[in-house]
């Protein structure tokens, strides 16, 4: 089984600034740890690294290759309204 969490993610790149909802797995009875939100950037194709752990900011690997500066996690909530299981 698997556990949802909606986080709130402030993206800055070289247009301006937006404010986002990131959706982030964990196995069911865990939280989300670095290596979940770092997957959860990659499958929206971006390659990042955690830079700043005290403010949640993540930084591209690659800056050249996409317009993405930084993302800061904001705030993340557990979503109790998703229900998975895996069959197998």
């Amino acid at each position: 089984m698997k556990e949802r969490y909606a986080s709130t993610v402030e993206y800055i790149d070289r247009y301006g600034k937006a404010i986002k909802e990131l959706m982030v797995y964990t196995e069911f009875g865990k939280k989300p740890t670095i290596g979940d939100f770092t997957e959860a950037f990659k499958d929206q194709g971006l390659e990042v690294e955690l830079r700043d752990f005290t403010n949640m900011i993540f930084k591209p690997i690659d800056p050249v290759s996409t317009p993405v500066i930084s993302l800061r996690i904001i705030r993340t909530l557990k979503d109790f309204t998703y229900s998975y299981s895996a069959k197998r």
